[in-house]
C-alpha cells in the first residue's frame, strides 16, 4: 500500500509546487504594480478569524485562522495564514492544519477579493469498525481504528465585505470556496470541495 501511495505523494508535490510557482508569478506582478502607489507606512495588521467549514457544502465542521497580513498599499496585501479546521462527514472525523499564501485587493466600496495557494496535512478518524474504508470512488485505505495523516494542497478563492473601510485594520466578512486534496487516498483526478463562511478581525495593527 505504501509503494502505491507514493506516485501521488509526488504528484501532489509536483501540483503544489506549480501552483506556488503560479501565485509567486501573480503576486510579483501586482507587487510590481503597487510598488508604483507604495503605501508609506508600510501597515501589518495581526488577524483572527472563525468560520463554518461545509466539506462538500452539507457536512459541517468550522475554521478557525491565525494571519500576518503585510499592507503594501492602502488597498492591496499579501495575507500569510494558518487554519485549523475540522468537520464531520457520515464516515469520518476530520482534522486540518494548513498555510496558506496568496494576495487581498480592498476596493473603496468595501468589497474585498482575495485567492491564495495552501498546503497542509488532514488527519481522519474513521468511524466504522471494519479495517479497510472505501469510498464511492473505489478508492480504499487501511485504517484499522487508528488515525490515517494525508498531505493536503489546496487552491482558495474568496469575496468578502470590510465592515471597517474607513478605519486601520479589517472587520471582514467572507466567503471561501476552497479545493484541496488527500494525497495518499485519492488522486490529482478527484479533489475535494468545501464551502467556507466566517468573519475576520484585526486585533493588532504595527
Amino acid at each position: 500500500m505504501e509503494k502505491s501511495c507514493r506516485p501521488e505523494i509526488q504528484s501532489g508535490l509536483h501540483l503544489t509546487f506549480k501552483i506556488i510557482e503560479i501565485m509567486k508569478k501573480i503576486i510579483l506582478i501586482l507587487v510590481a504594480i503597487a510598488a508604483i502607489t507604495s503605501y508609506a507606512n508600510g501597515q501589518t495588521n495581526l488577524n483572527a478569524g472563525l468560520g463554518y467549514y461545509g466539506e462538500n457544502f452539507v457536512n459541517p465542521g468550522f475554521v478557525l485562522e491565525f494571519e500576518y497580513e503585510k499592507m503594501h498599499t492602502e488597498d492591496f496585501s499579501l495575507p500569510l495564514r494558518g487554519d485549523l479546521g475540522y468537520h464531520s462527514t457520515p464516515d469520518y472525523h476530520a482534522f486540518t492544519i494548513d498555510v496558506h499564501k496568496g494576495f487581498r485587493k480592498y476596493f473603496a466600496s468595501g468589497l474585498v477579493v482575495e485567492q491564495s495557494a495552501g498546503v497542509g496535512v488532514i488527519a481522519k478518524n474513521y468511524k466504522g469498525d471494519d479495517y479497510w474504508y472505501n469510498d464511492e470512488y473505489f478508492n480504499s485505505v487501511p485504517h484499522g481504528n487508528t488515525t490515517v495523516w494525508g498531505f493536503m494542497p489546496s487552491v482558495t478563492a474568496g469575496l468578502g465585505y470590510n465592515f471597517s473601510k474607513n478605519k486601520e485594520g479589517t472587520d471582514l466578512l467572507w466567503i471561501r470556496p476552497k479545493v484541496y486534496w488527500d494525497l495518499g487516498f485519492r488522486g490529482l483526478h478527484l479533489p475535494y470541495f468545501a464551502m467556507q463562511v466566517g468573519f475576520t478581525h484585526t486585533f493588532k495593527t504595527k
